[in-house]
Order: structure tokens, then sequence, then C-alpha cells
């Protein structure tokens, strides 16, 4: 960079830049057609970012963490849901990398999951930023890569869907004019062209820019001949097929909420359509239904009946749990045509302000809209729920004796499936002495032990597979129906009634009305999760999933339960630890909630700001950098009284020197330098830094005297650069 700002000015160099990441860009453009990624924007954006580092040609030490945070930031945004600073998900990143580096020792390409293939991809990038800076800013030559671009965009075009008629037409115009600038700035140095003031003269890119857009307007207009050659591409699809399928195993389909549960597993991609949006005061899961009987493949219901909604959903909670009245208003899209109820708890009540009749799924917990026997979608609705803080004293303490119809209904497994995920579930529970702490060491299973979440390279169980054993021994890679179907499966086996749950996670945080918080849920918050059954306590939610935290509140309420229960003080203790047990009994009731009276709310407008300091202090380095380095290394050496501070403290200058642009020829001797460097600085203090030196160096004659003699001379040097 340094190279181009001692003959253009920062302008030019920006729009070698510029035109340099277009011209890449035209690479990134086909590959949502080649591959299955929706979210090409986040690695574009990374591309430019990272240009725009190279551009301000920062130093290592500070360009390299800010690529590497951007590159993790952009990870979590395209495969782990959640909060960034929630880092949870950074354990499993870390799992699925140590994981895939032993899968590349392996040379196993096919168990390479898609973080780590995306992973990849991103240090690709970031090489691709630093060679075009060398191309363009270095050797002035960007024809192979203009050449090799035209020749991959040309065979893209022939061999695949993807039309690149304007593609072929920017990259003409980009590459030309890059061609042109490089041209001009080669003649410009080879020649030893200056211009007044160091400034670029635009006048100069006239010709260049006419000459181009003259043949680029006649090259459009021009008649073109006939293809020779049929089009492959009808070809290629007949002989390959085209892959259609909604996740049973025969193609990719998009995330979103489903009935048909059947057959679950296969791949799908991101899908950001918005569903609906909710005013609510405590934010978490919203569900729509529950399934109880387990396929071998998937989840189906055992019951299809709808009863009147009278007054209340089902019965999550026995009188036991302590819950909170809320409310929220939600309102649909418009997207998609559901004629049933999203909620986030046990409702109480209804209002739409239309004419509409509720129906429920015992069963399920499903709500279902209609008007005259047909379905009805709601375009706004209010609900009245409430949400549950459940006692881990009760839940540990809960009997085990279940009602008869809960055992029929929540214990029910396929005779096909496999032994060893019992023996599985036996394993990973056997130091727990009751359902609840079982439960927990299962839900915290999948945090290590392999699991990855993935989303794109997920396999569908053959004829013969079940689908959980399949993701518990073989594959340990999938999403949130794997997981919540394994747990499921797992807590069944050991006797535990536990049921499957759909819905959606919370949602994304758009702003704050008062009391209430707006959030908009889209299909890729769609999601599966867990609940088990507690006698004298009801269903209590898990959530396994790798990435996702579970939104439910629970307390460790032991000290708070067992101070209670103490109607006298100890006689033996001081009166001042007795009122202390209270305060401590609440400090820890509250530590151990899963809610809190503080809550923050990352959003864009977080990021943008993030994004924003970082590039100021990024800027603000950039331009003190080299200043901050003199002074370390005066403060370094001023205090040096050996033999050797001398020579090495010129060799330091020598660096300085160079960092701020006055650079050595290689033909040129320490005193032809000397009296270059004295002619720029106007001083004539090099010339005699460098025969002391050479005296120093030539003739041994070493000693402390030479430099304190010379230390004044060298730090006026530094000094001298500074100003």
């Amino acid at each position: 960079m340094q190279q181009v700002n001692e003959k253009t000015d920062w302008l030019f160099s920006l729009l070698l830049y510029g035109l340099g990441f277009l011209l890449f860009w035209e690479w990134l453009r086909p590959l949502t057609v080649l591959t299955d990624t929706g979210q090409t924007e986040i690695f574009i954006l990374f591309t430019a970012f990272v240009f725009l580092l190279s551009y301000f040609q920062l130093p290592f030490w500070l360009s390299f963490p800010i690529k590497a945070a951007l590159l993790i930031y952009a990870l979590h945004a395209m495969f782990f849901p959640g909060p960034f600073f929630d880092f949870l998900w950074f354990e499993y990143f870390i799992s699925d990398v140590s994981q895939n580096v032993g899968y590349l020792f392996d040379t196993n390409w096919e168990g390479l999951s898609n973080v780590f293939r995306t992973l990849l991809f991103f240090i690709l990038l970031w090489l691709i930023s630093y060679l075009m800076q060398y191309w363009l800013i270095q050797t002035r030559r960007i024809f192979l890569f203009l050449l090799v671009t035209i020749v991959y965009i040309s065979v893209i075009d022939t061999f695949t869907v993807y039309n690149a008629d304007n593609a072929i037409i920017r990259i003409v115009v980009i590459g030309f004019i890059l061609l042109g600038l490089l041209q001009i700035l080669r003649i410009q140095e080879q020649e030893g062209v200056t211009f007044s003031k160091g400034r670029f003269p635009v006048y100069w890119l006239m010709p260049l820019v006419i000459i181009i857009a003259f043949s680029s307007l006649f090259g459009y207009i021009a008649p073109k001949a006939e293809p020779q050659w049929p089009d492959p591409v009808p070809f290629l699809k007949k002989t390959t097929g085209d892959g259609d399928g909604a996740g049973n195993g025969n193609g990719i389909s998009k995330i979103g909420y489903g009935e048909d549960d059947s057959r679950l597993g296969g791949p799908f991609v991101m899908d950001d359509t918005p569903v609906f949006t909710a005013e609510i005061k405590d934010r978490g899961y919203w569900r729509v239904e529950t399934k109880d009987v387990y396929t071998g493949k998937g989840w189906e219901a055992s019951s299809n009946d709808r009863s009147p909604f009278e007054g209340r959903t089902e019965i999550l909670f026995e009188d036991s749990v302590e819950v909170e009245a809320l409310d929220t208003k939600i309102s649909m899209s418009g997207n998609e045509n559901f004629d049933f109820l999203i909620h986030p708890g046990q409702v109480t009540d209804i209002q739409t302000g239309e004419d509409v009749e509720f129906l429920v799924n015992p069963l399920t917990g499903k709500v279902f809209t209609q008007n005259l026997g047909e379905p009805l979608v709601l375009d706004n609705y209010d609900l009245a729920y409430e949400s549950p803080t459940f006692s881990e004293k009760l839940l540990r303490d809960a009997p085990v004796e279940y009602p008869n119809q809960i055992q029929e209904r929540y214990l029910q497994l396929p005779e096909t499936l496999p032994e060893r995920v019992g023996a599985l579930a036996e394993e990973i529970t056997g130091d727990e002495t009751n359902p609840y702490d079982k439960a927990r060491a299962i839900e915290n299973y999948f945090v290590g032990n392999g699991f990855v979440y993935e989303t794109m390279d997920v396999e569908v169980p053959g004829e013969n597979e079940d689908y959980v054993d399949q993701f518990l021994f073989e594959s340990k890679l999938g999403y949130c129906d794997n997981y919540s179907s394994s747990m499921t499966v797992l807590l069944r086996s050991l006797g535990i009634p536990a049921r499957w749950v759909k819905g959606f996670t919370e949602g994304e945080f758009v702003e704050a009305a008062g009391d209430y918080r707006e959030y908009e849920i889209t299909n890729n918050n769609a999601h599966s999760w867990v609940e088990a059954y507690f006698p004298g306590i009801g269903w209590v939610p898990f959530e396994p999933t790798r990435g996702f935290s579970g939104q439910a509140d629970f307390v460790n309420d032991y000290n708070a339960n067992e101070a209670s229960n103490t109607e006298t003080p100890d006689p033996v203790q001081p009166e001042e630890e007795q009122a202390q047990q209270p305060e401590q009994a609440i400090d820890q009731q509250a530590s151990s909630s899963g809610s809190s009276s503080f809550s923050f709310e990352w959003t864009i407008w977080h990021t943008i700001g993030l994004v924003l300091l970082l590039m100021a202090l990024a800027y603000l380095v950039f331009i003190n950098y080299k200043k901050w380095l003199k002074r370390i290394v005066i403060s370094r050496y001023r205090k040096r009284d050996d033999g050797r501070a001398l020579s090495e403290a010129y060799f330091r200058l020598l660096w300085l020197l160079e960092l701020h642009g006055i650079k050595r020829g290689n033909d040129q001797t320490l005193r032809e330098y000397a009296v270059q460097v004295d002619r720029e600085l106007q001083t004539q203090d090099m010339k005699v830094l460098t025969r002391s030196y050479e005296e120093n160096y030539y003739r041994g004659k070493t000693s402390d005297t030479s430099w304190h003699e010379m230390r004044e001379l060298w730090e006026n040097l530094i000094k001298k650069m500074e100003s």
C-alpha cells in the first residue's frame, strides 16, 4: 500500500480495491445455483469488510483478530441460533472443529460438517483478499485472474441454469478498467512520472473510460450468431433429476412449521419469511401442538378429536406450580394460512374481535379456529396465559407413580427400537436417583459426546433403520427434531413419560413498547423440544438441542423451603446470623432462577454499533500506530548503557525509516542511504550516526561512551520522522 501512497492518492488506491472486490464478487454470485447456500450476502459482506481492512493495511497483530472475530460472528449468524454472547454455542463450534480436523487427517471428506466447510470457505475468502492485494498493489498484474474469472463464468453459464449474460459484461468492463489503471501505474513508475501535489490526474482516465464504454456498447448492440450446440442444461437435469423433496430424504426442504412429522430427517435451508409478530412482556417459546406416538421414523398423534374451547387449552401445570398471569398480542404476517393459534403457555382467554369458534384437541393441545364449520385464518388475536416457575425441590421429590393414562400414552415405544438405545439411557443416568436429575443428565448429554448442530448434512434413516438410533450412534449430526426426538425416546426407555412438542422459538427482538417488547418470528424460528411429566407438577419443558437455551423458569428453593419450615431459630445461633439467613435464601433463589429482573436484548443495531466501534478503533490505531511504535522504541533504548546498544538501536532506526517511507535501495551503501535520509529529513545527524556505527562494527571500537554520545542524534532522527 505504501507504494501506491507515494505515487497516487488514497482515492485512487480505494478505486483499485473497489474494482478488485467487484471482480471477485462475480465468483460468489453463482453460489445460490451451484450449492444449497441461501445466505450468500454474509459471504459478500465478509469479503467486502476483509477487502476494506486490506486497503487500510493495518498491522498483522490488529487486522488478524478483527478478521477472526468477524469470521466467528458470521458463522454464528449462519448456523447457531440464539444470542452471540451466549458462549454455549462456542463450545459446540470448538467441538465440531476438533472433530472435523480429525476427519481431515483421515481423508474422510464426506464426514465434514457444513459448519466446518463454511469455515474453510471463509478462510479461502480471507486468503483471496490477500492475493488481490498482492496482484493489484505489488505486482500490478490482474490479467490472469481476469482470464480465469471469464472461463469460470462461461463454464457456469454453459453447464448450469445460471444466466451469465450480464455477468460477462460486468467482468469485461471491470477487468478492462483494472488493466488500464494498472498499466498507467506501471508506466508512471517505469518512467518516473510525478504529478503535482502527488495526486493522480483524473483526466488520464478519460480516454480509457471512453474506449471501454464504446467497446462495451458496440459489443452489446452488435448482432450475435446463434448457438452452434444445443443447451446441455436440460440434458443434465434429465440425467441427474431435480431432486424435489420435503424432508423425506428425496431432496432439500425449507425450514418452517409443517403438519406431517411421520418421516423426519433430511437437510433443509433457512427461510426468513415472517410468520407473525408478538407484543409480550416475558419472552419464551411458542407452542402449537404435541405428539405422542413415535414410529421409528417420526411422530404422529394418536387422536385427532376436537372439543370446544372452555376457557383453558390443556392442563399443563398442577396447582402446586407457581404461575404468573400474562398476556400477549399476536399479529399474523399473512404468509402462512394457519387456521390455529400459536401461544406461549397455558391459555386462559382468547380475544379476537371476530365471530370465531375455537376447538381444542385435548391430546395435542392444538387450538383450531373456524367459522360456520369452515377453517378461519385470524389476522390478529390477544391471549391471556399462565407462565410457570418450577421448583427444583418439588421436581426432585416428585413421586414416580404415574397415572395409567399417562403411562399408556407417553411411554409408548416401537418394538423395533434397538436395545442399545435403552442401554445408553441407563448409562447416561446411572448416577442419578430421581427422574428430574435423570432428565437433566440426558439433556446435558448432547452438549458434548461428538454431537453437532447441522441442517444440511443430515441423514434420513433407511427402511430398516431407526431415526433416533441412527442419530445417537451413527451420524450425531442433526437439528432440533433429532435432539428432541432422541431425548423423548431416551426418557421413555427409562419409564419417564415424555412427549414431543412443536412450535417456534422466541424470535428476534424488534423494539420496546412500554412494558411490552415486540418480537418477529420467522420460519427460521420453527422448533421442537421435549416435555416430561412429573406427578403433582405437570408437564415440564426441556431443551436438548445444541445452541438453544430453553426459556422456562426453574428455581432452586432448597434453602428457602428449609428456612421457611423452621418455625423458631436455633437458640445457640447468633442473632446476627439468624437475621442474615432469609437474605441468603433470597439471593440463592434469585441466582438460580431462570428469569432475571434485567433482560438485555441484542439487536442488529447493537451489531452495527459494535462494528462501527471496531472500525473507529481500527482507524485510530491505523493513524497512530507509527507514532506509538517510535515512542516505544525510544523508551526501550533510552536506558540502555551496554556496548551493543548502538548497533541494535541503529538497525531499529533503519526499520523505522523503512516504515516511515524512506526506503533503502538494494544497491545503496549505508553512507549513501544516510545522505538520502538527511536530505529528506533535512538534518545532518544520520551521516554522523552512520559513521559512529561503522566504527563500532568494522573497527571493533565497541564502548558505552559511543552510545551515550550518539543517543541524542538517534532520538532526534526519530522525532524528525514524527514531525
